[in-house]
């Protein structure tokens, strides 16, 4: 049985994914050593085997070159660095998803000096980089616009198509190795456009078609992520892919599936490594 040094990167263990994580890595018998990404490197006295990232909105930039750090000494993460931050930038996983001829709403770049906007009433307005449904906006007026880019800070923010025949709904179908491992529909709770379980939402199992199971790989195959949670939105225009998270939360997948997430993780960290042991 392999005996790995895992490099968990994230903020605490309290965190219910990192949690189970943990959990899961000891039960199968390694040594896990969570690490936040605002310590030191010069204080970590051993050289993981592989990194877990869990790295989420909070000083997202800080966090990632810690893990490009890590990388630059030889050690190999389940989601590179670079595909990390591409993926957790919604507009260039845009741009490369349109490249690629992958079904996405259609989005645009704008900064706060646009007084004139491509798409019409209501359109949704995002923060390029934030997650759990948070810095995502239905808007309804152009006055609304400038007061968003006031409270958030922000220079830019995407700006996408409105879809009402999916109001409230979505589905995160989770990844690991190039498999689809579990789905689910999100709905949001009343009032609320938004399906993020962390605002409240509930979900049930769900069954992709292929042609959504397909789109939903080639996202992954595209953005390079090994380990992701890809959301999709069911349309007029038929099934469109929202983003594909690099950390996606194992909470509400793992209880409406029914399905042990967290151990098929560890399991491929455990392949990860041999393959590149292998081909030193």
């Amino acid at each position: 049985m392999l005996n790995l040094k895992i490099l968990l990167l994230s903020r605490k263990f309290e965190i219910h994914s990192s949690r189970r994580l943990v959990e899961e890595a000891v039960s199968r018998g390694h040594n896990v050593l969570l690490w936040d990404p605002e310590w030191p490197l010069q204080r970590l006295k051993i050289k993981p085997d592989i990194i877990i990232p869990r790295i989420s909105s909070f000083q997202f930039s800080e966090a990632v070159k810690v893990l490009e750090a890590l990388e630059n000494q030889g050690s190999f993460s389940i989601n590179p660095s670079q595909n990390y931050t591409i993926a957790r930038n919604k507009w260039l996983t845009y741009q490369i998803l349109k490249e690629s001829d992958i079904a996405t709403p259609l989005s645009y770049l704008i900064s706060k000096e646009h007084d004139k906007y491509p798409l019409t009433f209501p359109f949704i307005l995002k923060q390029l980089e934030s997650s759990k449904g948070e810095g995502v906006f239905l808007i309804e007026k152009a006055e609304e616009i400038s007061r968003i880019f006031e409270k958030t800070g922000d220079t830019h923010l995407l700006l996408q198509e409105f879809y009402p025949e999916a109001f409230g709904t979505d589905v995160r179908a989770f990844v690991i190795d190039g498999k689809i491992h579990a789905a689910m529909k999100r709905t949001a709770k009343p009032g609320e456009f938004r399906s993020n379980l962390a605002l409240g939402g509930t979900a049930e199992p769900t069954e992709l078609s292929p042609e959504e199971s397909e789109l939903v790989l080639k996202t992954t195959r595209t953005l390079g992520l090994q380990v992701s949670g890809v959301d999709l939105l069911r349309t007029r225009k038929g099934s469109l892919v929202l983003e594909a998270n690099p950390c996606p939360g194992l909470e509400g997948i793992e209880k409406y599936s029914k399905k042990n997430l967290a151990n098929h993780i560890i399991q491929y960290a455990e392949e990860l490594y041999g393959q590149h042991k292998t081909s030193r």
